[in-house]
């Protein structure tokens, strides 16, 4: 089955339209799935004049495709949340897998550019969707924050992000809230604490030099540049080879590399480096020195300051931190 939606002038018109497309009412803040096609539900909640929240949590008896249709224009923007594991995100030829367990669980796009997602079937999926006004929230932040910024820039904009574990508790604490029908107010605190750790997360791109209008062709040699760089950690193409395969210069490389991903490709190639380390490690079966060089690493002292700075912990103490 399908899904079709868009960018929308009132957040309502999404739950309308999903609804009408599944052929089932709008009961309250929620839309049921039919069982002809799964189990669970839709749910939106208007908080204030500025947020939305949405809460999807469903399974499907087949595989689900939601289209997102680009529009030249709209006043409210998405901040997606993957809750759960299982998601498929596609644009143009190029797809990714996105969840909780990725370090790019979160999701901002702007209304120009199309997205799609596929979801298999049988497997319950959750995510959390805060919808904000880009006008109306602007009086409530520093007129310096890096979002502020970017939405006076007028560019569109493709933004993933990663989960911090206070966000997690946060989605945790909604979820529980809206399957056990908890109070608006209660939700309304929830949605504006986790929207703030959202702002202070991305404020980390304070220092990048410009902003970067994208397109859809941008977004989609993002995605072909970060699975070249995922194909082999231990063996990271250089810049100038990554920007040659993506089809532009190395500095416009690197700018839309960091305004999609929240990170320079050193930084993004480290990072998804440390968490192969973390796992090799986390299963037991190898040595330290033997997981420093799989991940790309002839110096293990090198590797184990790298680790030490990512988890607090040497990969030593950490793997001594895992019980059977």
């Amino acid at each position: 089955m399908v899904l079709e939606f868009s960018a929308v002038e009132h957040p309502e018109d999404w739950m309308r339209m999903v609804a009408g497309q599944l052929g089932m009412p709008v009961e309250g803040t929620q839309v049921k799935l039919p069982e002809m096609l799964g189990r669970g539900f839709f749910s939106q909640y208007t908080l204030c004049e500025w947020l939305t929240l949405n809460y999807l949590h469903f399974f499907t008896h087949e595989p689900l495709m939601l289209v997102r249709r680009p529009v030249k224009a709209s006043p409210w923007i998405p901040i997606i949340f993957y809750t759960t594991a299982g998601y498929e995100q596609i644009i143009g030829e190029s797809s990714r897998s996105v969840g909780i367990d990725t370090l790019d669980g979160i999701f901002m796009p702007s209304c120009h550019i199309p997205t799609e997602w596929r979801t298999p079937p049988g497997v319950w999926l959750t995510n959390v969707t805060l919808t904000f006004h880009g006008e109306r929230v602007q009086p409530l932040l520093g007129g310096d924050c890096y979002l502020v910024r970017l939405l006076h820039s007028r560019q569109s904009f493709y933004l993933f992000e990663t989960i911090t574990s206070a966000m997690a508790v946060v989605l945790a604490n909604i979820g529980r809230s809206v399957e056990g029908q908890g109070a608006m107010l209660e939700l309304l605190r929830l949605s504006i604490e986790l929207f703030g750790y959202f702002v202070e997360r991305i404020e980390r791109r304070a220092g990048a030099a410009q902003f970067t209008g994208l397109d859809g062709r941008d977004v989609e040699a993002m995605f072909q540049v970060r699975a070249r760089i995922l194909q082999d950690l231990a063996q990271v193409p250089s810049v100038v080879e990554l920007a040659n395969m993506a089809g532009m210069s190395p500095s416009k490389l690197q700018r839309c590399f960091r305004l999609v991903m929240g990170a320079s490709i050193t930084e993004f190639a480290m990072a998804e480096r440390m968490e192969w380390a973390k796992r090799l490690l986390a299963s037991r079966r190898y040595t330290v020195s033997e997981v420093g060089y799989t991940v790309g690493y002839a110096n293990l002292s090198h590797f184990s300051e790298i680790f030490r700075r990512h988890y607090q912990m040497n990969p030593k103490q950490f793997q001594a931190s895992q019980v059977e």
